[in-house]
């Protein structure tokens, strides 16, 4: 389901998106952690992007690291991508299975789920999305508000895919 049309259907649903943390919340903690996990992502993104199976993956359309202008029209639809990618695992689907359960089991169904979202990528990825999941739900339970883990995740994946073609960007 296309993420436009998983929006009207959960404004069919009269589902409340600050319920889904589809809001601004209480971003002055969610914002210092990002800044934290940022911090401790950087040195292995920085291992990570020197690994062949990295290099060859990412970035996932080659023709980004051609032009800034390639670089710019990519990073932009990444961003809209992770958006709709943290508003259905870090929103809706926490949301859902909170509801149901406690926060942490919640925690664990989610990331394990997102985690399976990455199995075809780098092998490398998929213990580190689960990670990455878990600790994102985490900061984002505690602001009320995706935007730390879409703020963190774009970013991540931005300096990433940078740091893979920083030979094309060195001259900017």
């Amino acid at each position: 389901m296309r993420s436009q049309q998983f929006l009207i259907f959960l404004l069919i649903l009269k589902v409340n998106l600050k319920d889904v943390l589809l809001g601004f919340g209480n971003l002055k903690p969610g914002l210092k952690y990002s800044v934290l996990i940022f911090a401790v992502a950087l040195p292995v993104m920085a291992y990570g992007s020197t690994l062949s199976d990295f290099s060859q993956y990412y970035p996932i359309w080659k023709p980004a690291s051609d032009s800034t202008w390639n670089f710019i029209l990519y990073e932009s639809a990444i961003a809209i991508r992770m958006l709709a990618t943290e508003f259905f695992y870090r929103g809706f689907l926490m949301w859902t299975l909170m509801e149901k359960m406690d926060e942490r089991y919640a925690n664990l169904i989610h990331s394990f789920v997102y985690m399976l979202m990455h199995i075809g990528k780098p092998p490398l990825e998929v213990p580190y999305s689960f990670i990455g999941g878990y600790v994102f739900a985490w900061v984002d339970l505690r602001s009320k508000s995706i935007l730390p883990s879409f703020l963190i995740h774009f970013l991540g994946s931005l300096v990433f895919d940078l740091m893979i073609i920083n030979q094309v960007f060195i001259c900017l």
